[in-house]
Formats: structure tokens, C-alpha cells, sequence
């Protein structure tokens, strides 16, 4: 069995440097993809934390739904549900024309604030899981 910790640490490494991305993204107005980039670094920051926690995998690819999870171990993510589910709709629209209304293509749908907005928001849940996983959280190190 992978070590929990180790294992929550390589994803919450791969989430900051998403996080990264999305800040190099909106600073060249890429704004889908900046958009999915934070949704990505939220998206496995808290797959770092159900890890740290002891899950041994997570199929999950929704933030909301994976705050909802992380909710039940900590009630610390509670209040970034509603922010979080914002992001949900930023891993598809953001990348496949298929996933929006003709004519509209994501490279021309997304605007400077919908990337700050995402940004901010994973932001908050990157730090939440940093400070949990880092710190000790409810479960120490």
C-alpha cells in the first residue's frame, strides 16, 4: 500500500504547479484554458487530501462532488462547496466545442473574469488542502 502521505504530497505538488498554469494562462489571455487549469489544481488538491486521508483511489471528477466528500472528513471544505461546483462547469466547456452551443468554441467563450473567478476559487481550495495536509488537519502527521 503507497504511503498516504507521500502519495497526497505528489498530488498536491501537481495541483500547485496547475495552479501555476492557470496564473501563466490568464497573464497571456488564455482564458479557457486558464479556466481549466485552476479547475485541474483544485480538482487534485482535494484528490491530495481523500488520499492523506486514506483513500486508495478516487474516480471523481467533479470539484463539487469531491468537496461533498471532503466535507465528510473535514468540515473545513464545507463552506467552499458552492464556490467549488463553479468550477465543475470549466472541465469540458472549456476544451471540447461539442460541450457548447454552436457556433460558440471555447478558445472565444471565456473571458478575463471567468479565469480571475476560477483562479480565485481554486485558490481557495488548494490553500484549505495545503493548510489540512501541511499542518496536521483533523487527522495529524
Amino acid at each position: 500500500m503507497k504511503n498516504s502521505l507521500q502519495n497526497a504530497k505528489r498530488w498536491l505538488k501537481q495541483a500547485e504547479y496547475d495552479f501555476g498554469e492557470a496564473e501563466k494562462l490568464l497573464r497571456g489571455n488564455d482564458f479557457s484554458y486558464a479556466c481549466f487549469f485552476a479547475e485541474q489544481a483544485a480538482q487534485k488538491s482535494l484528490k491530495a487530501f481523500l488520499f492523506w486521508r486514506g483513500k486508495r483511489f478516487v474516480a471523481i471528477h467533479s470539484v463539487g462532488a469531491l468537496l461533498e466528500e471532503a466535507f465528510l472528513l473535514d468540515p473545513a471544505f464545507g463552506e467552499l462547496i458552492g464556490k467549488g461546483k463553479k468550477l465543475d462547469h470549466y472541465y469540458l466547456a472549456s476544451r471540447y466545442p461539442d460541450a457548447l452551443p454552436e457556433p460558440a468554441i471555447p478558445s472565444e467563450s471565456y473571458v478575463k473574469e471567468d479565469a480571475e473567478g476560477a483562479i480565485t476559487i481554486a485558490g481557495e481550495i488548494l490553500n484549505r488542502s495545503r493548510e489540512i495536509i501541511g499542518g496536521g488537519g483533523s487527522r495529524g502527521l
